[in-house]
């Protein structure tokens, strides 16, 4: 589904718009002439149905030259590893959550937590995938449609990385599972998840102007993105757990 002139959704579950795995993120594409770009590979378990997607857009899944990671939670990372089996990407991914991305590490994932409470199936398990690219926050890739620059913005787990992407005069920020539309938080009970964490990244993500805005899950905003940033940075300054957290 385009999304915005050079951004598609190849991949949404049951909290987007189901066109693949209900337990899909929303998998993003960018189109770019020297190797596309896409952001996060969704859980995993119905990969065809993401490179199907993405032909039905008008693009060869194997001209796909990157794959940036917002974390390594499930439903964003699992698939990670099938797709650069199949298309010889290279996959980058904060260096705090590489090596959960490396082993696949079940308690580390909170994986458990999650089986157990029905985000996944019973016996879901995580393929590890080795990343090429570890980042540390502040990188930017310039490509030859756009640049991007990765912000790391701890708190929804330790490694959580939000993308900016300048196309042009447009400003976009793929912003993972650190806030959604409406300002909405996703903070979790399990490890990882850190309130106070959040409290001092999320100010990295103000007066960055941002129009577009695309998150994990839920609505997307073609317009006023840095209006939904906003309310989330302001949720998060006042004593009390903040009323916009999911």
């Amino acid at each position: 589904m385009k999304a915005s002139e050079g951004i598609h959704i190849v991949g949404s579950g049951r909290n987007g718009i189901a066109i693949s795995n209900m337990f899909d993120s929303h998998v993003y594409l960018l189109e770019n002439p020297g190797g596309h770009v896409m952001i996060d590979a969704g859980v995993g378990l119905e990969v065809d149905r993401i490179t199907e997607n993405i032909r039905r857009e008008g693009f060869d899944p194997k001209e796909i030259g990157h794959l940036f990671m917002t974390h390594v939670h499930s439903d964003h990372a699992g698939g990670c590893a099938e797709l650069k089996k199949r298309l010889g990407l290279k996959v980058y991914i904060s260096k705090a959550e590489a090596p959960l991305l490396r082993t696949g590490d079940e308690l580390g994932l909170a994986l458990d937590v999650a089986k157990r409470d029905g985000f996944y199936p019973p016996d879901y398990f995580f393929p590890g995938c080795e990343p090429d690219v570890e980042l540390a926050g502040g990188e930017k890739f310039t490509f030859d449609a756009f640049t991007l620059e990765a912000i790391h913005v701890p708190g929804h787990s330790p490694g959580s990385t939000c993308y900016l992407v300048k196309i042009g005069s447009r400003v976009c920020l793929f912003s993972g599972d650190v806030v959604v539309h409406g300002g909405k938080l996703m903070f979790l009970n399990c490890v990882g998840s850190d309130m106070a964490d959040m409290r001092r990244s999320m100010p990295k993500l103000a007066n960055l102007g941002v129009q577009e805005f695309y998150p994990g899950h839920g609505c997307i905003a073609l317009s006023n993105g840095q209006n939904h940033i906003n309310t989330a940075i302001e949720g998060l300054r006042h004593l009390v757990p903040p009323p916009n957290a999911l």
